[in-house]
């Protein structure tokens, strides 16, 4: 009996396997079967999803064609038996030259990658490291990171011997090759305007970007001295930056500059703040003459709102250490003070590659100041055919002097130089490269920017009735282009740029 009075609970006889009351346990066999089915599940939809954002990264980078060539590479492997390799010599480490290098089989070529600078880095986002969004670390991508099975030298080129196809190299390094391709890029260009190379502060590589941060940084805590002095003459001249240039670089530095101000220099500098004045000085009437006329005034009337000072149809005749002097198109010259000067007015050659057109010579094609004259298989004109190619900003090609040119040219020679094509290398019936232009796009400042996108060469829908007519027009009217500007141009615009990334 229970100590309270209370019966005692019968105790339940243990249930066995055969008992009528409880459902038998479960083999541990078929716990591990039901474990595996579940893992599988999850195993096949994460792969579905880590695979679809893949080949929708080599969709839009336009990479698809690496998945055939894989097993044709494959079976290719497996009949024939390894040869002696070609030799390829890639001189620079921009776009051009990595897209090139990353669509070329390893199997069939030695490649040794030629180039002053160690890193290939991201120019759309070169702007931003001025201000400090981003770090220049951030930006660049070592080139052996990115092009592991192919040689790497951090040296100069000084010459070429086409007759016997040598590369020379600074450090007394020479370099033989069965296929030169010169990636060399642009170096910025002064038109000849006195002043501008000892006292302008360019932006196109690098170390310009950490150079006018530095810069404007020391100006600015010059003119919190002077402020404090009461030299009030000084502080203005020290706080005018003079941006020559109304391109996209231009723009986005206007922008960048505007943003800096509003959102750190009011913060931190409150009293000097008010006196930072950004101006923008172009030659001719418009800004982003690239893009649509409703754009360019888009784009103005944005800056005008940031307090940039827009000077159009304003040519520099002379920069001084402290003075630059303007001709407006009345004839009027202007003369204004400035701290800073940044010139990005254009690109012009590169020594190495004056000197390679004057090798060649005028008689043999080479009759062109910008570049090397290619054909429309990005062969350099005056040379034996299939031996040396050149493209991006070095080349005239017909094209723009963009990072989007020489990233298609690239991947298009790429292709050229795959297995089962290499005939056409040397071919002058091979299939010219033909640039599929998918937009321009700039930032303006303010979480803003303005994008002029082709949908059509984006989704690569193709030209037709159906694609032209029927569905882009009966959506967006009679304009083969679509304009964004505002924050949804600014969500397009680093959205495209992310997906070009290497890594």
């Amino acid at each position: 009996p229970h100590p309270r009075g209370r019966p005692a609970r019968p105790l339940r006889p243990a249930a066995s396997p055969s008992s009528p009351g409880r459902p038998p346990r479960r083999p541990v066999a078929a716990m591990f079967r039901r474990a595996l089915k579940r893992t599988a599940k999850f195993g096949v939809l994460g792969g579905g999803i880590v695979g679809g954002v893949k080949v929708a990264h080599m969709s839009i980078n336009d990479d698809l064609d690496d998945i055939s060539y894989a097993f044709k590479r494959r079976m290719y492997g497996l009949s024939k038996k390894a040869g002696e390799k070609k030799k390829v010599v890639v001189l620079g480490s921009g776009w051009g030259a990595l897209s090139f290098v990353r669509k070329l089989d390893p199997s069939l070529y030695q490649v040794t990658v030629v180039s002053p600078r160690p890193f290939f880095f991201y120019t759309p986002l070169l702007v931003g490291s001025t201000t400090g969004v981003v770090s220049p670390g951030a930006i660049i991508e070592p080139i052996r990171d990115n092009v592991p099975e192919c040689d790497f030298l951090r040296v100069a080129c000084r010459d070429v011997d086409l007759e016997k196809r040598r590369v020379f190299c600074d450090g007394e390094i020479e370099l033989d090759y069965d296929h030169l391709l010169v990636a060399v890029g642009a170096q910025p260009s002064t038109f000849g305007i006195p002043g501008v190379q000892e006292y302008g502060r360019f932006l196109k590589e690098v170390e310009h970007g950490r150079a006018i941060r530095k810069e404007m940084l020391d100006l600015i805590e010059r003119a919190d001295v002077a402020y404090a002095a009461g030299k009030m003459d000084q502080v203005k001249k020290l706080l005018n930056i003079v941006v020559v240039g109304g391109g996209p670089t231009g723009v986005e530095f206007c922008g960048e500059v505007s943003d800096f101000i509003h959102q750190d220099l009011t913060i931190r500098y409150p009293k000097i703040a008010e006196h930072f004045k950004v101006t923008l000085v172009e030659a001719l009437p418009g800004l982003l003459t690239m893009f649509h006329k409703s754009v360019g005034q888009y784009v103005q009337d944005h800056l005008a709102n940031q307090r940039v000072d827009i000077k159009l149809n304003a040519m520099v005749k002379q920069v001084d250490k402290e003075q630059v002097h303007l001709k407006m198109k009345s004839g009027e010259v202007s003369n204004m003070d400035y701290g800073i000067l940044v010139w990005v007015a254009g690109v012009g050659m590169r020594p190495f590659t004056k000197a390679m057109c004057d090798k060649i010579g005028k008689e043999n094609g080479q009759t062109d100041r910008r570049g090397l004259l290619v054909d429309e298989c990005l062969r350099v004109k005056g040379t034996k055919a299939g031996e040396v190619f050149a493209i991006g900003d070095c080349a005239v090609s017909g094209k723009p002097p963009t990072a989007q040119v020489a990233y298609q040219q690239g991947k298009y020679l790429g292709r050229l130089f795959r297995m089962g094509k290499q005939h056409e290398i040397t071919d002058p019936g091979a299939e010219a490269f033909k640039y599929n232009h998918q937009g321009s796009m700039a930032y303006i400042g303010q979480g803003e920017a303005a994008a002029e996108l082709d949908p059509n060469a984006m989704i690569k829908l193709g030209r037709s009735s159906i694609t032209d007519h029927m569905w882009w027009r009966s959506l967006y009217g009679e304009a083969d282009q679509l304009r964004v500007m505002g924050f949804a141009g600014f969500a397009i615009w680093r959205s495209v740029y992310f997906s070009k990334l290497f890594s």
